[in-house]
């Protein structure tokens, strides 16, 4: 049997880490506060040329305001029903619309939002509580939403809102991220961040939230809600 090619994480450049390794050294507490900053600042990427394709074939977009920031709402098709696509970290909802032509076939009209700090929404920085709180919000503005598709990141924050008593009667997690505490140990990883540091950050974001790390697992989230669903 041969041998599988191991696939590659990603890390942080080595200077990087050696950075943040001096800076835990001379101060956990100051290195916590800078690697949270990093934590809820996405990358932004150029938009690839078959997104740009759906971006042109959308029914109508528009701009909401959210905590002073300007979120971008798109739709496709036409129908009384509809979907909502949830994109997932330093995406975009023109990524998700991939799925809208067959939804749009099966009797659907497909909408789609960018976070804050994502795609054409405005901002620096975001989070899962966010995201959360924008679906919550487009459910508000079109109430015949009777499905919810996210992907990745945005599929924690579909089920969170599901927690949170979102009414929908079924739901798609697309590669969801099993907790959001594997996210943060996986970022601490990739930054070569020590135990003390992940600790801080932990608490700092329990704090700030007013939420516990541990209780935003798939596994316990699903127990809470009520809808079909389907997790891929």
């Amino acid at each position: 049997m041969k041998n599988r090619k191991k696939l590659k994480t990603l890390n942080a450049p080595i200077f990087c880490k050696k950075i943040f390794r001096l800076l835990e050294f001379l101060s956990p507490w100051i290195t916590s506060r800078i690697a949270t900053t990093l934590f809820f600042t996405p990358l932004r990427f150029k938009t690839p040329k078959k997104e740009i394709v759906l971006e042109k074939k959308v029914s109508f977009s528009s701009h909401i305001t959210y905590k002073n920031k300007s979120i971008h709402v798109y739709q496709w098709g036409s129908s009384e029903k509809a979907v909502l696509i949830v994109h997932g970290w330093i995406g975009r909802a023109t990524q998700v619309a991939q799925l809208a032509p067959k939804l749009i076939k099966g009797g659907y009209k497909v909408i789609g939002f960018d976070a804050p700090a994502h795609g054409k929404s405005t901002g620096l920085q975001t989070n899962i509580i966010e995201f959360t709180e924008l679906i919550i919000k487009i459910k508000k503005m079109y109430p015949e939403i009777e499905a919810i598709i996210g992907h990745s990141v945005g599929a924690n924050a579909s089920i969170y809102a599901l927690s949170k008593g979102l009414n929908i009667d079924k739901c798609i997690l697309i590669a969801p991220p099993s907790s959001i505490l594997w996210i943060l140990n996986s970022y601490c990883t990739q930054m070569g961040l020590g135990k003390k540091v992940k600790k801080l950050m932990s608490e700092f974001i329990e704090d700030k939230f007013e939420i516990q790390l541990n209780k935003l697992s798939i596994s316990k989230l699903i127990k809470k809600t009520k809808c079909k669903g389907l997790i891929i």
